[in-house]
This record gives structure tokens, sequence and C-alpha cells, in this order.
């Protein structure tokens, strides 16, 4: 129905090769191992190049079946890991440059030139004759495109749902009964740069976007898709407007998220959370099932299931009601 919605790698490449290019030192003597793709240290297979930049990552490598894994010099101690390890002073510029190997920017699905064109559009869909239609496009029937609005390259939208006027989709998939209101980006590139020598390298985000079933997108809202995972917002997610879904986000089933929130990268959100406008929300983070974040949260550390929190950075709700009055009395004192 659909091909090539995620960028197939270049090579393979030897690990020789690799290091020489990425600034790395291998600590194993195993060079003539052949890397074939990027992948996480969950998802890698035997072939795969993986990284670890985040400590917070540091447990996986015990169980990451990657082939090899760059890692930042500073870890001394021996790695209970099999793959080959390659350290680096710079570990996420290195990987930024393994990633522009396999997936050179130039290559990027940034345009549809390359791709060929499959347009296949249901005869019981609507679609405004002033939206435009790249290659890579399924439309399925009951849809409605409204006007001004880009669809593609690499786009999947399922029946009966309902698109509004001047919004922008590619490198997404959309299940059945979804609305996307006006003026909303999905599937652009993610917020992904390396710092190196006083400059910034891009580091491609080769993911993409998955929205499932009854999910509703406020308007003007920006969902990134992912780095090397996908962005995934679930069933029955309830998005307001003006909000911001980082690369490798997950939001889980039946969340509401209210306006002007962000949620910055691979961070994941559990299901029933209810979400109050002009929360931030740290990357990297776990927030768990049936969890609220009063209005303008700053949330900087995990959030088990069941659990209020509010004010800045987060704290537990009974905590925060209690520090406002408490200060509130503080000040009523000292007048």
């Amino acid at each position: 129905m659909i091909t090539n919605i995620i960028p197939k790698p270049q090579g393979p490449f030897s690990l020789q090769e690799i290091s020489e290019e990425t600034n790395c030192r291998i600590q194993k003597k195993n060079i003539n191992v052949i890397i074939h793709n990027i992948k996480t240290l969950s998802s890698a297979k035997k072939g795969d190049l993986s990284f670890l930049d985040n400590m917070r990552y540091l447990k996986d490598i015990t169980h990451s079946k990657a082939s090899a894994i760059i890692v930042p010099s500073k870890l001394k101690n021996e790695l209970d890991t099999k793959a080959v390890i390659l350290k680096s002073d710079n570990a996420y510029a290195s990987f930024a440059k393994a990633m522009q190997k396999f997936y050179p920017l130039r290559d990027n699905e940034r345009s549809s030139k390359n791709l060929k064109t499959k347009i296949t559009i249901h005869a019981d869909s609507k679609v405004s004759e002033n939206s435009y239609i790249e290659k890579n496009v399924h439309v399925m029937e009951g849809t409605e495109i409204k006007h001004f609005s880009t669809i593609g390259p690499n786009v999947i939208i399922g029946r009966n749902c309902f698109i509004g006027s001047n919004v922008n989709i590619s490198n997404t998939i959309i299940g059945d009964c979804t609305v996307i209101n006006s003026g909303t980006v999905i599937g652009g590139d993610g917020f992904g740069y390396a710092p190196i020598d006083g400059q910034f390298i891009k580091v491609p985000q080769i993911g993409i976007v998955i929205i499932g079933n009854n999910v509703e997108v406020g308007s003007n809202c920006t969902i990134d898709k992912g780095s090397i995972n996908h962005t995934e917002i679930k069933n029955g997610v309830k998005i307001d407007n003006l909000v911001h879904i980082a690369h490798n986000v997950i939001v889980n089933e039946n969340t509401a998220i209210a306006g002007q929130t962000g949620i910055a990268g691979s961070t994941t959100i559990g299901k029933n959370v209810m979400i109050g406008g002009q929360v931030g929300i740290a990357g990297h983070l776990s927030i768990g099932n049936n969890v609220k974040i009063g209005a303008q949260a700053g949330v900087t550390k995990n959030i088990k299931d069941n659990v209020s929190v509010s004010g800045t950075p987060a704290v537990k709700l009974s905590s925060y009601l209690k520090k406002t009055v408490m200060l509130n009395k503080m000040v009523n004192s000292n007048e």
C-alpha cells in the first residue's frame, strides 16, 4: 500500500571505517565487524551500531544485542556487554556523524523527488482542489482534507478522518476517525543537533509519527517525527491547540493535553493522564498512568502511577499546596 515510508540506510560499512570517520577508538580488536544500520540500545540486533550518551540508559547496554556501541570516554569501567565498544570524547557528535554516514542528509526525506509516484485516494474521500498531495500517499474512504493542506510524502490516513485547512503532514501513519485541526504540522524533523567545536551538526531524523484511532489534535500544534524510533500518539488521545510534542515521545491511550504544553524528546506519557495548560515536561522521562499535572507545572523527574503534581519543579499536589500556604503565611507575617 505504501513504500519507502522509512528511509533505507546506506552501507554496510566496516567498523574500522566508522570509527575513523566518527573519531572513535575501538576498545576490542575485532575491527572486521560489518555494520548494517544504527538502532537504539533496546531495538538493536546483530549487525547494528548503537550509542550511549545519556547515562539513564547505561543499564540497557547489558541486554542490548548491538554488534557495536559508541560510549563516552569517561566510562572507565569494563562494560557488561559482548558488543565492540567504541569510545569517544564526544559520543553524541560521533553518533551524529555515524547517522549522517548511514543516512546522508541530502538523501533524507526532505523532498519526494527520488520517490516513486504512488498516490491512492479513495473515491469516497473528499480532498480540496487547492490542497497538495505529494508522493507515497494513501487516503482511505470517508476522509476529508480541507483547503491548502499539504499531505506527504509518506503518509497513510485512515477511514473517516478530518484534516483541517493549512495542515502539513509527512512521514506519518494515521488511524481511523482522527481529527487534525487547522495549522498543525506533523512529521517534520525533530530537534536533533550535536555540539562540536563551538558549532552544531545535525542528527538525521529517520523515524515517523504513528497516530492511532479517535485522536484529536488541535490547531497550530507540532508533532515531530522520531529520530530513530517513532513518535506515537495512541488511541483516544486529545490534544489542545499550540502543543509541541518532540521526537520519540509516546503518549498512551486516552490522555488529554491542554494548550501551550511542551513535551521534550523521548518521554513516555502513560494512559489516562491529564496535563494542564502551559506545562513543560523534560526529556527522557516516564510519566505513569492516571497522573494529573497542574497548569504551568515544570516536570523534571519521573512520576509514578496515580499521582497528582503541580509547581515548578513539579511536586506532589499535597506538598505544593502546603508550600503555598506556608509561603503566604510568611509573606503576610512580614507585612
